[in-house]
């Protein structure tokens, strides 16, 4: 075998040593080292998940197509109790409200009630002209405009004084007055006394109703239904004699089985021979109803109940397109026909209801829904329906887009572009509160909007048991607690004490920290991004039994 020479060996390792240093010696002739910065490249477009869309829950939405806005129904509160916005500490407990409350509605405010607040008239004089006293009514309205909110005044109860024989109803007084020309001169009188403090600038911008629940006899009207058209007509007449363009209308009108009438008002304020004036028709700007839900009855019994009011409206041109408002509202009886002080339900329950009755109440023109309060009993914390109410907030004052959908239950979406942003309201209501009735609803979005863009990113609101909920919390602390509890009593309620005894109070500020955090409206999806696919963009929502969300899309 061959055997290399050793001085050949050497010599080769001497040419390879100066060649390495020739080449580090030549390195200071070229200067700095030049780094290459690559472009950097662009964010890689998010994959377009593969959705196997279920035809029977596809939600199209054309979003070329605006079929109204989203207008703001849930601003105004009735108020039964006016004398307490005289009190300073009062009117302050009402700012954390002020984002999403604009007005209150004066009940019972001319007297007649079983508590003898408001006792501004004092009888007659010898010439048959009424004393009265308004020192009330002006300290209790001037707290009232000090907050910024907007009243509004409902004539219902006639005074005690001016009946001889003195009825005591549910509510009070709810006898027609014996003498209409007294009548005449309390609610002219009433009306001065506003407008000499207040203004009649200002005054004629409030609405004026005449009467509660007047088709409910005789909690809130002893008489009958002509006796209450006559009261209606020359109570019109006088109010319209101190303020000419008066906004005025008559009493909601219950919708429960006991009401002595329904839709006949419309027709005497429409076509009927005027009390007051001879005339054909009475002014009417505006008609309401009460509303009231009971789960005993495991149904949304809101499209059959303005059915029939909305076909008399729509019947009559003149009162087609005037508001049509909910002014009494909420869900009155629990699961088991308990009703209790609260008026509506705080838990993911009241939540998706709440949604699926403002989805019908854009559907049927509804106006306004006056709401009793949306906060849990001796705290600013929000119930589940305040959240629901807070996404409103997001999406108020936009468009309302078209869908097309044909499903079955109580779910839906409702679809809002404002600016450049969509918003999708979807929710899943079940009418008993065990449903296990998970859903997937398929919002497929096409058109206009958008065809302008590729990538979309999503963030995402939930309301449901164990998002923006502290009711089921604040039960199991308080029976931790040992506090008493009524099981006959409401529950779940917006008032834990329809519930609970005292204690529960105790526990409520023990741990008022930790059910604020539960009470939060959470955002569960931020910045994710969505690519549209074959021009329309499609999202898989899924949902539990009680479930609203809110979904944010924003053109990238």
């Amino acid at each position: 075998m061959f055997a290399p020479n050793k001085k050949i060996i050497v010599l080769l390792v001497l040419v390879f040593a100066s060649f390495v240093m020739f080449t580090c010696s030549k390195s200071d002739d070229i200067g700095d080292i030049i780094i290459e910065n690559p472009e950097p490249e662009e964010p890689e477009e998010p994959e377009a998940p593969v959705i196997v869309v279920d035809p029977n829950n596809l939600v199209t939405i054309n979003t070329s197509s605006v079929v109204g806005q989203l207008y703001n129904f849930w601003s105004t509160r009735p108020m039964v109790n006016q004398t307490r916005f005289a009190s300073s500490s009062f009117r302050s407990s009402l700012d954390p409200i002020k984002s999403y409350v604009k007005s209150y509605n004066m009940v019972r405010v001319l007297g007649g009630r079983t508590d003898n607040l408001n006792d501004f008239y004092k009888g007659v004089d010898g010439s048959g002209n009424i004393i009265t006293d308004f020192s009330g009514l002006l300290s209790s309205m001037r707290g009232f405009m000090q907050t910024g909110f907007k009243p509004r005044i409902v004539l219902d109860n006639v005074p005690w004084e001016m009946n001889a024989v003195k009825e005591v109803n549910t509510y009070g007084n709810t006898n027609p007055p014996d003498d209409y020309n007294i009548w005449r001169q309390y609610i002219n009188a009433f009306l001065q006394t506003l407008i000499t403090e207040f203004g009649m600038n200002e005054v004629k911008t409030w609405r004026f109703r005449v009467a509660t629940e007047p088709n409910y006899s005789p909690q809130h009207w002893n008489g009958t239904k002509e006796e209450f058209f006559k009261h209606y007509d020359i109570t019109v007449d006088e109010v319209l004699k101190v303020i000419p363009d008066a906004i005025i209308g008559p009493g909601n009108n219950l919708t429960e089985g006991v009401a002595t009438y329904t839709t006949e008002i419309i027709d005497h304020c429409a076509n009927g021979t005027n009390y007051a004036t001879g005339e054909t028709g009475t002014k009417m700007d505006f008609f309401c109803f009460s509303y009231y839900e009971k789960m005993d009855e495991n149904k949304v019994r809101l499209p059959e109940t303005v059915q029939a009011f909305r076909a008399k409206l729509n019947s009559y041109p003149q009162f087609s397109n005037i508001p049509f408002d909910i002014q009494e509202f909420g869900i009155l009886r629990d699961e088991n026909r308990v009703r209790g002080v609260s008026l509506t339900d705080a838990t993911e329950f009241g939540a998706s209801w709440y949604a699926r009755i403002a989805d019908l109440a854009y559907e049927n023109r509804i106006t306004e829904i006056y709401d009793w309060g949306q906060e849990i009993e001796s705290s600013d914390l929000p119930q589940g329906r305040r959240n629901v109410t807070e996404m409103f907030l997001k999406m108020e004052g936009g468009n309302r887009l078209e869908a097309i959908e044909s499903l079955s239950g109580h779910a839906g979406v409702i679809p809002v572009v404002k600016g450049d942003i969509i918003y999708l309201l979807v929710y899943n209501h079940n009418t008993t509160r065990t449903s296990t009735s998970k859903r997937t609803l398929y919002p497929q979005l096409e058109g206009g909007i958008i065809a302008g863009g590729t990538t979309w990113r999503m963030n995402e609101w939930t309301v449901d048991k164990t998002h923006g909920i502290m009711m089921h919390e604040l039960y199991k602390d308080v029976r931790a607690a040992g506090v008493g509890e009524k099981t006959n009593g409401r529950i779940y309620g917006n008032r834990p004490s329809d519930r609970f005894e005292d204690g529960w109070k105790n526990v409520l500020n023990a741990n008022l920290s930790k059910y604020t955090q539960l009470a939060e409206l959470p955002q569960t999806i931020s910045g994710s991004l969505i690519k549209k696919v074959e021009g329309k963009l499609t999202l898989e929502v899924d949902l539990e039994p009680h479930s609203v969300k809110l979904i944010e899309l924003i053109p990238q």
